[in-house]
């Protein structure tokens, strides 16, 4: 009779500690958006929703799990959710279905989501928000978004904000930073999209369900779930985990250890490579992520290291790569009549060296010049700061010499370009197109008696300190081509001819001085003499 009633009182100690290790309260939320009106569907999301909720409840969780959500749904269930994190002990949200990131910011959408420019970004859900209720929970949050297919609506937010604005829509989603006691896990990494996958769940939930019932840490857990999703993929999709939880959680209680005999005593090659690998993660350096793979060569995360470098390696050489668009350009800008300005025509040269755009017009620190400074993108986009010193006549009658500032947001593809002002009230476009080759006789023209000068023609780009200045003189050695190019200016006026002279011939002659140090004009001829 004894050995039955020890039983008993076994089996109710193993009840009580069960009960004991799952009396703390976890709560999640599992949405799945596939079934999307105005953009093309997704068939997995409900699967790996259902699917997600399951193994969810299995570990612990009370979770809801909603599909296909329009907007005041999809709203009023995260407000719901929101209040029950507050009295959590642990709070999960899971998201599989359509985001975007526009100017730094995630968000989620809505089954019925139309997207046509940043104001209707608003009736979205903002991923930093449901982190912020996430907060509420006591011990541990974390944020699961398995959402990082392309943005549908990418090609009609470029066209409509994009460019005017200089704000950059780009693929995948925006890395957020996760506060203390929180862990973040996308499905791969910032700015890059993932696959809906083939089969019954997208990569990166089937490798959520086969670890997340897994005994351990809860860090090691997600390490897990990273380095599936890896070697499921082949190496094409790397999740990214942002781990700033630093106590230990188990969801499903700690693994077992097997007694090791004194007699033969094993050392695992791998026993240390969670921990290292948590945190070569939290460095994120190039050197650590090198010196786990030569540690751990054989390990859970070799593969993920290797990705790991080769991700931080491509940043430095892309940035030699990025030569593509170096040489001069002649850009023609067109500003539309909107008082105080009248309509006008400017053409001048811009000077691209290893990506970088940078141009100083006129003599630096006095009234008229102006300077260019930009770095142009691998895509050929690039935000352009334009900063300068106000000149004579003045259309807002500004003093002569106060600093004024605006920016340009240009577009170049192969040898020829677009862009437009910004930040800025007076509202003006822009043609580039690339020098390629130098022309000698693109000088100016010979003088016609016929036509006087102009100094009122719109297209002639006169700097009025330089009008009536007298006749051309060679160069000297030194002198910048931006100077030698208001020369030219006061040489087309002076020789009474061609009242178009200073804005064809002379920003060309200057872009061919740019880009080799000679100035092939008429009067103004010299090699190894001008500061490009």
């Amino acid at each position: 009779m004894r050995l039955p009633y020890c039983l008993v009182w076994c089996f109710l100690l193993l009840a009580l500690s069960s009960l004991e290790a799952r009396a703390d309260k976890r709560v999640a939320l599992v949405i799945g958006n596939g079934a999307y009106r105005n953009v093309p569907t997704l068939a997995n999301p409900t699967n790996d929703a259902a699917d997600v909720g399951a193994a969810l409840k299995r570990s612990g969780f009370d979770p809801v799990v909603a599909t296909d959500l329009d907007q005041p749904a999809m709203q009023d269930t995260i407000l719901r959710f929101a209040r029950e994190a507050r009295g959590a002990d642990v709070a999960l949200f899971y998201y599989s279905g359509h985001a975007l990131q526009f100017a730094g910011v995630n968000y989620l959408v809505p089954v019925d989501a139309v997207v046509r420019d940043e104001v209707d970004l608003r009736r979205l859900v903002r991923a930093d928000e449901i982190l912020a209720d996430l907060q509420q929970a006591k011990n541990l949050r974390i944020l699961v978004l398995d959402a990082c297919r392309d943005n549908p609506f990418a090609d009609e937010l470029r066209r409509n904000v994009g460019q005017g604005r200089g704000v950059t829509v780009s693929r995948g989603l925006a890395k957020m930073e996760s506060p203390e006691g929180t862990i973040i896990s996308y499905a791969t990494q910032a700015g890059r999209t993932a696959d809906d996958g083939s089969g019954r769940n997208s990569p990166y939930t089937s490798a959520f369900l086969e670890h997340i019932g897994d005994k351990g840490n809860v860090n090691t857990v997600f390490q897990t779930i990273s380095a599936g999703v890896y070697q499921r993929s082949k190496g094409s999709q790397v999740p990214e985990l942002s781990l700033s939880f630093f106590g230990e959680f188990y969801l499903n209680g700690k693994p077992e250890t097997a007694a090791l005999s004194p007699a033969t005593p094993q050392v695992d090659p791998c026993a240390e490579a969670g921990d290292h690998w948590r945190s070569a993660e939290a460095l994120g350096t190039l050197a650590v992520f090198k010196d786990h793979l030569v540690r751990f060569p054989a390990c859970a995360f070799a593969d993920l290291a290797k990705s790991r470098i080769e991700s931080l390696a491509k940043p430095a050489d892309a940035a030699k790569r990025v030569t593509t668009f170096d040489g001069t350009w002649i850009a023609k800008e067109t500003c539309e009549n909107k008082p105080p300005f009248s309509e006008a025509y400017f053409q001048y040269a811009l000077r691209v060296k290893d990506g970088v755009l940078h141009t100083l017009s006129g003599e630096e620190g006095k009234p008229g010049a102006t300077i260019y400074d930009g770095k142009i993108e691998a895509d050929g986009r690039a935000t352009v700061t334009v900063s300068g010193l106000v000149g004579e006549n003045d259309p807002l009658r500004r003093t002569a010499g106060a600093p004024y500032r605006y920016k340009l947001a240009l577009e170049l593809k192969g040898t020829t370009g677009a862009g437009v002002r910004t930040e800025t009230s007076r509202p003006c476009r822009m043609e580039l197109s690339k020098l390629t080759t130098q022309s000698p006789a693109a000088s100016p023209g010979q003088p016609d008696s016929k036509r006087a000068p102009t100094r009122d023609d719109k297209r002639a780009v006169l700097p009025p300190d330089q009008a009536g200045a007298g006749q051309p003189r060679q160069t000297g050695s030194g002198m910048s081509c931006s100077f030698m190019r208001s020369r030219c200016a006061t040489a087309c006026a002076s020789m009474g001819g061609r009242a178009d002279c200073a804005s064809t011939a002379c920003p060309r002659l200057e872009a061919e001085c740019m880009s080799s140090g000679c100035w092939r004009g008429r009067g103004f001829n010299g090699c190894g003499l001008a500061k490009r």
